[in-house]
């Protein structure tokens, strides 16, 4: 294997580790949210009370929104840049199901078992 299939896989291996991180941060934000709001209501509290703080939230929460967009977009350009070079970056088989983008069609997968 090459140098840069070696690194097409490592690159494969953070940008997965990048998805789920951002993944998850996405979702303890959401929890966090919706904390907020059941101890309000649970403590009979008005509606305006954390506001400010709820808003800095849903603020938070567009930004990495925004985050997972980029990174998803990053994952197609990488896909592209590996293609047009030849590279064979795909982990160790298939362990996500990926959308097909509309106008494209599905293409053989190629195999780099680290």
């Amino acid at each position: 294997m090459t140098n840069k299939h070696e690194a097409g896989i490592q690159i494969a291996r953070q940008l997965r580790t990048t998805e789920h991180a951002v993944d998850s941060a996405l979702a303890e934000m959401f929890r966090l949210g919706a904390r907020m709001i059941e101890g309000r209501k649970a403590a009979s509290l008005a509606a305006a009370v954390g506001q400010d703080s709820l808003s800095d939230i849903v603020t938070g929460l567009s930004a990495l929104n925004t985050a997972r967009i980029a990174t998803v977009s990053a994952h197609t350009g990488l896909l592209n840049v590996a293609e047009g070079h030849g590279v064979v970056w795909r982990l160790d088989g298939p362990t996500e199901t990926k959308p097909v983008p509309p106008g494209s069609r599905p293409t053989a997968q190629l195999v780099a078992v680290a």
